[in-house]
């Protein structure tokens, strides 16, 4: 059932891909043969093809992407295959404590997904569905979901060929930062320049996630750069060495290119903790049995003394909190001029938390966004794209778009627009032609930039005010001005991307049959006229991101999923860090990098919040569940 209903899945959406949708298909049948072919290869491709498989930008679905087909074609050969064979996909013996925290888990993440359904309104179905509407919730659901339903192929891979699976995680993820590094540089060379480090630009690789700001680069290569350390240990030729010595400078380089001190920090904590745990390997200390005979030592006897300690504990834990928190504020301020915003962001957030079933359970998954701009005074959204259809005279359905601007704060104006990625960007001026409609006044910002995703370099741009008119739809022609866009060098070309945005507080417009001309009369855009929904158009917000993203990896829990789910995301974490530096798995060869990994990524949480991308979430839930599992009996 899980093979059908996997394929199945899979099918759907690579036949409804917004661009190449028979392609897509073949590819994915072509990857579920493989998939059954070689059992346990979706270890290495998985984390290889994450950073990359995902088109957001050209194809504007926002609730799923190509890397879902591809976990999805790994379920339907993973499971296909163990259908086909008549074996059990058991294959080691896990304690009953981890099927309860399994089920817990599950069972807490398909309420907060009921309750994100509620919360918006109620189920309903759009493929270019936005962080506002209901689908987000699926969206940010899927990452566990999927880690869940790949606990029996991990545990088949781990009981039968531990050593090659441990090998195949980790290139999969040595591949796929190799990737990312090089976008990273691309990217840099292309616009800022490489060596440019004063320029206000910070990288974003190939997380389109980021396209309404947040973390993703910055939580994956916390997750990943513990795993260069291991290919430069696991190099057995000097030429393997030097290109993992190659990818180590390149990982330095983008990590210091987030900018980000969150990233600082937990690489360095992650990397410590590394060299630790390697030396206590090497040198065979066991900390489970040091800790056991400091506690058989100096044990207090009788209730009163232990009911002491724990007291004792008690009041040191919270002197820890208080006092380091304030500690930490201190030493933040003085570093980072936004931290009383980033204090006071956190709080509205918390404010969002409307009586003890929020408390318990959350708002439900996915609905930060909305709530958070609903609720939080000037916390609005800077903007709004929506798809939209109506009857044209003949019967026949038009399709069309709708781009608001800020509800209220005009500094947010033109901070939202609709883009599109323009490949074919000529030496010349530009003019756009549009149909508009509008109630009230409203200003239309239009621009064709060179940009990768969230910084502009050359423009060419254009403005309008346009008032309700005569005809309801407003055809218009308007030249671009500006610079001529030169591209870039041939070793680092630079994207090219027309945007359209709506700049007064409360504005709205509705766009159709929109068409970018370039010097030679030839038309840049794609589905401008909406036939195929929001193919090719791709939303993306400039500057501001205040409202999409909480900055915190415990309150993004806390709020979406409730206390409910904090603590069983704690369990989890406990369960998985216990069994790598403690417990069976502590000698194990990857245990000390999968240790390091996840330490990093809870460090770098407490400035950012990553469940809300993905990808990045499915690599974080993945080595964690692999880390409780890898050293289980085999049955």
């Amino acid at each position: 059932m899980l093979a059908l209903g996997s394929f199945s899945a899979g099918a759907v959406l690579a036949l409804h891909h917004p661009l190449w949708p028979m392609v897509v298909l073949v590819v994915y049948w072509l990857w579920c043969v493989t998939a059954a072919w070689r059992p346990g290869i979706w270890l290495l491709v998985l984390p290889a093809c994450l950073p990359f498989l995902n088109f957001s930008a050209w194809t504007g679905w926002l609730v799923f992407d190509e890397f879902d087909i591809l976990l999805l074609g790994a379920l339907a050969g993973g499971y296909g295959r163990l259908a086909c064979s008549g074996r059990s996909a058991t294959g080691t013996r896990m304690p009953a404590v981890f099927w309860w925290l399994m089920a817990l888990l599950a069972g807490t993440a398909l309420l907060a997904l009921y309750r994100g359904f509620v919360d918006a309104g109620g189920f309903s179905f759009d493929w270019f569905a936005g962080y506002a509407d209901a689908l987000n919730s699926l969206r940010v659901f899927k990452s566990l979901g999927f880690a869940l339903i790949f606990i029996p192929l991990l545990q088949h891979e781990l009981a039968h060929a531990r050593a090659l699976a441990n090998q195949r995680l980790a290139t999969g993820i040595v591949a796929g930062l190799a990737v990312v590094t090089l976008a990273v540089v691309w990217e840099r060379a292309a616009f800022p320049g490489l060596t440019d480090f004063s320029t206000n630009y910070r990288t974003a690789a190939l997380f389109w996630e980021m396209h309404v700001g947040g973390a993703a680069i910055d939580a994956y290569l916390v997750l990943t750069t513990p795993f260069v350390v291991w290919a430069l240990a696991s190099a057995r030729r000097p030429i393997v060495w030097a290109g993992a010595a190659a990818l180590a400078l390149l990982t330095g380089y983008a990590c210091l290119t987030t900018f980000s001190r969150g990233v600082y920090l937990a690489v360095a904590v992650s990397l410590v903790l590394l060299g630790l745990l390697l030396w206590s390997q090497k040198s065979d200390f066991n900390l489970r049995e040091f800790l056991g005979r400091v506690w058989r030592r100096h044990a207090p006897e009788g209730w009163r003394a232990k009911a002491g300690l724990m007291l004792v504990l008690a009041l040191l834990a919270e002197a820890a909190v208080v006092g380091g928190g304030s500690f930490m504020a201190e030493r933040l301020t003085s570093t980072d001029r936004d931290m009383d915003s980033r204090l006071a962001h956190w709080q509205h957030g918390l404010d969002l938390l409307d009586g003890p079933a929020d408390w318990m359970l959350g708002k439900g998954l996915g609905r930060l966004p909305a709530n958070y701009a609903a609720h939080v005074p000037q916390g609005e959204f800077s903007g709004d794209v929506k798809l939209r259809d109506e009857q044209k005279p003949g019967g026949a359905a038009n399709g069309f778009v709708t781009v608001r601007g800020p509800a209220t704060m005009k500094v947010l104006g033109a901070q939202y627009a609709l883009t599109q990625r323009v490949s074919r960007v000529s030496k010349g001026p530009h003019r756009v032609a549009l149909e508009v409609r509008v109630r009230n006044q409203t200003d239309v910002y239009l621009e064709l930039c060179e940009r990768h995703l969230l910084y502009d370099g050359s423009c060419q741009r254009a403005f309008v005010r346009v008032f309700p008119g005569r005809t309801a739809w407003q055809a218009l022609t308007l030249p671009l001005g500006g610079p001529v866009l030169a591209g870039g060098a041939w070793y680092a070309p630079r994207l090219g991307m027309f945007s359209l945005s709506v700049g007064n507080a409360g504005g709205v417009a509705d766009f159709d049959n929109i068409r970018l001309i370039g010097p030679h009369g030839k038309t840049l855009l794609e589905n401008g006229e909406f036939s195929r929904g929001l193919a090719h158009w791709f939303p993306a917000a400039q500057a501001y991101f205040v409202p999409w993203h909480i900055d915190n990896l415990l309150l993004e829990v806390l709020i979406e999923r409730g206390l409910a789910g904090l603590l069983l995301l704690a369990a989890l974490m406990a369960y998985a860090l216990w069994n790598l530096m403690v417990g069976r798995a502590r000698s194990l060869p990857l245990s000390a990098y999968l240790a390091a990994s996840l330490c990093g990524a809870l460090w770098v949480g407490l400035v950012s919040s990553f469940m809300d991308a993905p990808r990045v979430a499915f690599l974080f839930y993945l080595l964690t569940l692999y880390s409780i599992q890898t050293a289980q009996k085999v049955e």
